[in-house]
């Protein structure tokens, strides 16, 4: 063995000591797995979450501000009529008779009279029939139902057998149901 102390007082020893040979083994290195925790505080969390919220709120600004910045464009594309008011017609002292107008769409039925009732139905659905069976010439309209959000779609009034007729041909040529009623009922 060699030591520290030799070399102080010069020893003539020049032995060097043994080395044995290592025979070359293959290292192997077996890496653990480790496991990582991570542990968020309150401050954490809050911080965390106002980036977020920030972050959101760009992305919500660049939006708007890009949609709006496209809709100015697409409307300067397209040229805004104005609307100016019609100007009153002249003033004209001997005037002809105005033209008739039309029945109100909503009216209640004439007691003792003959109708010709198409259903009873919700309000908008029963100004659809009335507006269409206007359109095929019969005189139709609306008219209080059995409760407040029913109304019943009618056409009349029927003066006569010939005009009963003639009204229920048309109806059964568009293919609707009907039946024939006299009011009040």
């Amino acid at each position: 063995m060699f030591s520290i102390l030799d070399l102080q007082h010069g020893s003539d020893k020049t032995e060097e000591p043994a080395v044995e040979p290592i025979a070359e083994q293959p290292v192997e290195t077996v890496a653990e797995p480790q496991e990582f925790e991570f542990v968020l505080g309150r401050r954490q969390i809050a911080s965390l979450l106002f980036v977020a919220t920030v972050i959101l709120m760009i992305c919500v600004a660049a939006s708007y501000l890009a949609g709006k910045s496209i809709s100015a464009k697409a409307a300067a594309a397209f040229p805004v009529a104005v609307a100016h008011e019609p100007e009153p017609p002249p003033i004209v002292l001997n005037q002809e008779p105005a033209p008739a107008v039309e029945p109100s769409l909503y009216a209640d039925p004439k007691a003792g009279s003959v109708y010709i009732q198409m259903g009873a139905v919700e309000k908008g659905v029963a100004v659809v029939f009335a507006e269409g069976l206007r359109k095929r010439g019969l005189e139709s309209f609306v008219a209080p139902g059995p409760s407040e959000k029913i109304f019943r779609v009618l056409i009349g009034p029927l003066p006569d057998p010939a005009s009963y007729v003639k009204a229920k041909a048309v109806v059964d040529q568009i293919g609707l149901s009907t039946f024939a009623r006299r009011f009040p009922n």
